[in-house]
């Protein structure tokens, strides 16, 4: 017993040390590492509470994570001016319209760019998700994003359940299994 407390109390201090909230239940069972790692992310031993955040989208309309309460979220901090990030793109697009009946949302967070090169980039095409703009870098410092791509990936309860550096094939057959799980895990 005293060794379980132990681990639990270490965990809250590591999480807290990373700059991360320790999620309200941390008995709550993630979802099974292995299809996280399969997809290309790597899990996080426990859900962590991530940060809030209060950005505005591309028509300067303020978003906060509370909008996106009850949904699976895939978290990407990005720039327009990277090459990786540019690429990985359409697949988010395509990744978004697979599930768009489903309650999951890409999140775009534009890092350390500008919104005219946000709609430079975009050329007048409107993805099926929010571009939120994060001029000041605060919502990835909070997140601990260093540089981009970045990504996230968050269950119904705003708990990061795995997180990837640099580009992925978002619309993969296995990234489309583990949102599928991410969905059916309540």
């Amino acid at each position: 017993m005293a060794g379980r407390v132990l681990r639990r109390a270490a965990l809250v201090l590591l999480c807290w040390g990373l700059g991360l909230a320790p999620a309200l239940a941390l008995n709550a069972a993630p979802l099974d590492a292995e299809l996280i790692r399969a997809a290309g992310l790597k899990p996080y031993p426990v859900p962590l509470k991530g940060p809030g955040f209060r950005l505005p989208d591309r028509k300067e309309r303020l978003r906060s994570k509370t909008d996106y309460a009850g949904r699976v979220v895939l978290l990407n901090f990005w720039a327009s001016w990277c090459p990786p990030c540019r690429k990985e793109f359409p697949s988010l697009e395509r990744l978004q319209r697979r599930f768009s009946d489903a309650p999951f949302s890409v999140l775009a967070v534009t890092v350390a760019d500008s919104p005219a090169g946000v709609e430079g980039f975009l050329a007048g095409r409107e993805p099926p998700f929010d571009v939120l703009i994060d001029t000041s870098e605060g919502t990835a410092k909070a997140y601990r994003a260093a540089g981009v791509p970045v990504t996230y990936l968050l269950d119904r309860q705003g708990r990061l359940l795995a997180g990837k550096a640099g580009e992925l094939d978002w619309d993969s057959p296995a990234v489309v299994r583990l949102i599928q799980a991410a969905i059916e895990d309540r």
